[in-house]
């Protein structure tokens, strides 16, 4: 998703649309080859829907990376005017929006301000990709390092509580091979408890409150990552979005798992770490976030007094708040739901529910990319909306984008509807669990961010309101039109 949203970032309105309007959409089928090592690709390609993968053939048949939507392929080539240097194969079943070169090139001749543009565009995805090159080896020169016995006072203070944490975790285990293999409760209740107040403190060490520099705050980070990790690996939950097996780390899989609460994973200590992980606030919050945005769906529906509420949700995923909202309804009929996502294995998930709930009349799916319907690449027919909400959606794009998808959602609104956009608050105690050991990378907004980003939109004026769940960190603004 990042290539996108530079592009979106650095481009006007106009230079992207004229991309978007030579572009060709094209499917490739799961195993496609998309670019082939050692070829010279003659387009530009962006990842709208699906999963692509790196390949290599000095390392055989692994899989190097995964991308997702959003992302920009051949650019290296292109500016270069080199070879390939890897394959990109279609995981799955993938569209992606091509760029011919010979357009590109001509375009770039004739207009000088559209080629600073987007020459900028590409060194500032080059330079992105080059941090995350040098934090990887980065993390290799650091073990090395840390393998010297060099240690800082700052890692001394922190590997203090990463070691008290082990040991916390080595005796719950010897714990469980007297037990059956289970943790006895009260034990587990103490490690959960444990790793709640490990997290805070790491957090006051290393997060964005820190008085350490950035480069002490990666240092540090990649440490714990290598002391950490390996026990969240254990686990089913935790381990998602480190993995990111669609390319991005909260998938509806992730939200799926963190609503379904039930902890699993690997051995004796597999379930235990992803219960403690479940019960961090961060989590908590965001498996409220589901209940606050049913009560307002649910309010909706009781404004209407009779008549049908048209509701759409933006990054639907699993959408399991428009199913508990549909649970509680006497009459189905005063709900109609249009449930926009990127993921079509999402969309195809909760098709099969509305098929076996006999939602079919009342629910709409639509497969969409909404950086490009945002931009004005798709059109998207929808009834006078009465709200237009997204939980966790924005978390993932800068502020230039949510400005414009503000834009989008404003025009579906009927006079008097609502959107209502959920983020996590920067107060996040887990912030630096989740940025240095999960390479889970969310935009954390203030409640001024959300003003901010409201003004700047056509809404031209502050929230109506924000509300927070029970954690008091997953806060959700809305404006009424």
């Amino acid at each position: 998703m990042h290539d996108a949203l530079t592009l979106l970032n650095e481009l006007d309105q106009d230079q992207v649309k004229w991309i978007f309007d030579i572009g060709l959409s094209q499917q490739f089928p799961a195993g496609t080859p998309i670019i082939r090592e050692g070829g010279d690709p003659d387009a530009l390609y962006f990842v709208m829907e699906g999963l692509v993968g790196i390949y290599v053939s000095s390392v055989g048949d692994r899989c190097l990376a995964k991308l997702g939507p959003g992302e920009i392929l051949g650019d290296i080539s292109f500016l270069e005017g080199i070879q390939a240097s890897a394959s990109v194969v279609a995981i799955e079943n993938s569209y992606l929006l091509v760029i011919p070169r010979e357009k590109l090139d001509s375009k770039l001749k004739e207009d000088s301000e559209f080629s600073a543009r987007l020459y900028r565009t590409f060194a500032v995805i080059a330079c992105k990709r080059l941090r995350e090159r040098e934090r990887t080896y980065g993390h290799m020169l650091q073990a090395r390092a840390f393998n010297g016995h060099v240690i800082t006072p700052a890692w001394e203070r922190i590997s203090g509580a990463v070691d008290e944490f082990k040991k916390l975790i080595q005796m719950a285990d010897k714990e469980a091979l007297k037990n059956e293999d289970v943790v006895p409760k009260k034990l587990a209740r103490q490690v959960e408890a444990d790793f709640k107040k490990f997290c805070e403190y790491i957090n006051e060490e290393i997060g964005d409150e820190s008085p350490e520099n950035v480069h002490v705050k990666e240092d540090l980070g990649s440490r714990l990552q290598r002391e950490i990790l390996p026990y969240l690996l254990l686990t089913k939950t935790a381990e998602r979005p480190y993995s990111k097996p669609r390319g991005y780390a909260c998938d509806f899989q992730t939200i799926e798992g963190i609503y379904r609460n039930q902890p699993e994973g690997s051995g004796r200590l597999g379930p235990l770490i992803d219960s403690c992980f479940l019960n961090l606030p961060a989590i908590k919050a965001i498996r409220n976030g589901r209940s606050l945005m049913a009560q307002e769906i649910k309010k909706v529906v009781a404004e209407k007094d009779g008549t049908t509420a048209q509701i759409t949700t933006l990054g639907s995923g699993p959408a399991e708040e428009i199913f508990d909202v549909f649970n509680q309804l006497d009459n189905p009929s005063s709900l109609n739901v249009t449930l926009i996502d990127i993921d079509l294995q999402a969309l195809a998930i909760v098709s099969d529910r509305i098929e076996k709930k006999k939602l079919k009349k009342h629910v709409k799916l639509i497969n969409g990319n909404l950086v490009y319907l945002a931009a004005g690449k798709y059109v998207v027919d929808l009834r006078e909306q009465d709200l237009v909400y997204s939980i966790g959606l924005i978390e993932s794009f800068n502020d230039k984008f949510v400005i414009s998808l503000l834009d989008y959602i404003y025009q579906f609104l009927r006079t008097g509807g609502k959107v209502i956009l959920g983020n996590i608050h920067p107060r996040n105690p887990d912030k630096a669990l989740m940025d240095y050991v999960l390479d889970w990378h969310l935009v954390h907004r203030t409640e001024e961010d959300m003003h901010r980003l409201f003004t700047s939109s056509v809404f031209k004026k502050k929230c109506t309101e924000i509300s927070f769940e029970d954690e008091g960190i997953n806060l959700f603004a809305s404006c009424v039109k």
